[in-house]
């Protein structure tokens, strides 16, 4: 959870990716060496300048590079709509590539805080980000079900709210029961993958993301899908302080949107990873790695799970430089264990 998860102990790794990307005409060509995991604990920090909301709409995907594992449902009470904030955004100088996620509507309702709660019932002691794909089923990572001390699953209650605003939510509901892949801290950080079972089907108001199946293995695949990616996460620095009024870190989702897979890990310590540059920080662990594609479906394609650090900066497909990039899983990992569970509630 996010004050226990994001401690993981620094674990060097030897992985030589070479990736060649065309993306609107440029050909990126980046070489990724020499990774080491560098989950940092929590810091909040506030920042010394404005940060801004950005406009965003997502953009369709063809459908010919993916094939559909799980179908996505809408509520026929709920409306649809490809940006994450309703209504006008107020305009401010400067930011970080996040926008709040303000909207009610479809498929921002599916997305929600996974909370680990005190004995009293109240106290949040740790949260994540997980999403609804049935109508109780919810997706998001192992390390969020875990403690890491005793490496099994936790003893607290834990709850899940889709959809926060402020630190609000209409709904809440229990997790009940639980199935998940590996630990991360003592087993294959690939399988690093939980579903959560509900005891009430918040997936029937608020619907659910369904998943594709994608060869991000394939360089064309990955060409076609470049900054086309978006995560939608709770995460531990934001809303940063030029947001406060909406709520204190953790309590507003943010959504990064047209980020890229750059690659899928073969071998070392992180091997059947993804390496995606969707921003993201502790508490958006579990968070989707989502498209919205031409059928007008969106579909989860990936699992959030970490952040990798590199030894030396590398190029993005911006033109940016960094030396920290986010990890996550293929559907493949969770997949069939999900379409399991997702049958049994029909």
């Amino acid at each position: 959870m996010l004050s226990e998860v994001d401690s993981y102990r620094v674990v060097l790794c030897r992985v030589v990716c070479w990736v060649t990307l065309m993306v609107r005409g440029k050909i990126l060509r980046m070489i990724a060496g020499s990774l080491l995991t560098a989950i940092a604990l929590p810091v909040i920090e506030s920042p010394v300048i404005a940060q801004g909301l950005h406009e965003v709409t997502l953009q369709p995907l063809p459908q010919a590079v993916t094939e559909i594992g799980g179908a996505a449902y809408i509520p026929p009470t709920r409306s649809a709509s490809p940006r994450p904030v309703d209504g006008p955004l107020r305009a401010v100088v400067n930011g970080d590539d996040r926008t709040p996620v303000l909207s009610a509507r479809y498929p921002w309702s599916t997305i929600g805080r996974v909370d680990w709660l005190a004995a009293d019932g109240v106290t949040v002691l740790g949260a994540c980000t997980g999403t609804l794909i049935g109508p109780r089923l919810v997706l998001t990572n192992a390390h969020c079900l875990l403690d890491p001390t005793t490496d099994e699953p936790t003893t607290h209650q834990i709850t899940f709210r889709p959809n926060v605003v402020q630190g609000e939510a209409d709904e809440i509901a229990t997790v009940v029961a639980y199935d998940y892949g590996d630990s991360p801290f003592s087993g294959n950080t690939a399988d690093d993958w939980a579903l959560l079972t509900l005891d009430v089907p918040l997936g029937e108001q608020f619907g659910f993301l369904g998943w594709r199946h994608v060869d991000f293995a394939d360089a064309d695949t990955l060409t076609a899908m470049a900054g086309q990616l978006s995560v939608v996460g709770y995460s531990a620095d934001f809303p940063t302080a030029a947001l406060s009024g909406l709520g204190d870190p953790g309590e507003t989702a943010g959504l990064s949107a047209d980020c890229s897979i750059l690659t899928e890990l073969v071998t070392g310590e992180f091997a059947g990873s993804l390496i995606h540059t969707c921003d993201t920080n502790p508490g958006a662990s579990g968070a989707p790695i989502f498209a919205l594609f031409e059928d007008g479906e969106y579909y989860i394609v990936g699992l959030h799970t970490g952040s990798v650090s590199l030894l030396e900066n590398v190029a993005l497909p911006t033109g940016e430089q960094t030396d920290v990039l986010n990890r996550g899983i293929p559907v493949s990992r969770w997949a069939e264990q999900a379409t399991t569970l997702r049958d049994a509630e029909d």
